[in-house]
């Protein structure tokens, strides 16, 4: 377990391990851990402002796509190799 704390919605956050946080605009935050420490991945970038569908690994806009997509994973067809 973590805390993060954020410094742009004046927030607290905690979250266990392997799990996604999102916040809102803002320059800095604050991250603090048990003494037996973490690793962490940090993205940032520009918002798309598209909708997002979440499954698992697979990220898509709706959820027809995101049910497409698991279709042609199963099938096999999900990821087309150029040769």
């Amino acid at each position: 377990m973590f805390k993060v704390i954020s410094e742009a919605g004046g927030t607290n956050k905690s979250a266990a391990n392997r799990t996604m946080l999102l916040f809102s605009d803002g320059d800095e935050i604050q991250v603090q851990s048990s003494d037996g420490g973490l690793r962490f991945l940090f993205f940032s970038g520009k918002p798309i402002r598209e909708p997002v569908a979440w499954g698992g690994s697979i990220v898509m806009n709706t959820q027809d796509e995101l049910r497409q997509a698991f279709a042609e994973y199963r099938d096999g067809t999900f990821i087309k190799m150029q040769d």
